[in-house]
């Protein structure tokens, strides 16, 4: 069972459901490194025990600052830490595989769950 069934169950609404586990099975099959599970009542992925991503897209903010004008250009609504894919627009997965990637380089030899 996925770490996030209970989760999913949850969302009534069936499009945003499978949106959200679809885009959660693309981190774990681009990412099979990275552990999916439930904190803070959010799905999220670490990878060797320090947090990498959550849904709410959060990353770390060191990342997050780096991204910003990629999330302004595609018109992402964000807050100071988050931003929000809207579920009727496509998933942007070359963002998120340029959030994770350069959160897992940033924590390689990181052992603390945040920086």
């Amino acid at each position: 069972m996925s770490p996030f069934s209970e989760y999913l169950a949850k969302i009534d609404n069936p499009a945003h459901r499978d949106q959200l586990a679809s885009v959660l099975d693309w981190v774990s099959t681009t990412y099979p490194q990275l552990v999916g599970q439930i904190k803070w009542n959010r799905p999220m992925f670490t990878d060797h025990g320090t947090f990498i991503i959550s849904f709410t897209v959060g990353p770390e903010p060191q990342v997050f600052a780096a991204v910003l004008p990629k999330l302004e250009q595609l018109g992402l609504e964000h807050g100071k830490k988050t931003f929000q894919i809207p579920f009727d627009a496509p998933v942007p997965t070359d963002l998120l595989a340029t959030i994770i990637e350069q959160t897992m380089t940033l924590k390689q030899d990181v052992s603390s769950f945040w920086l």
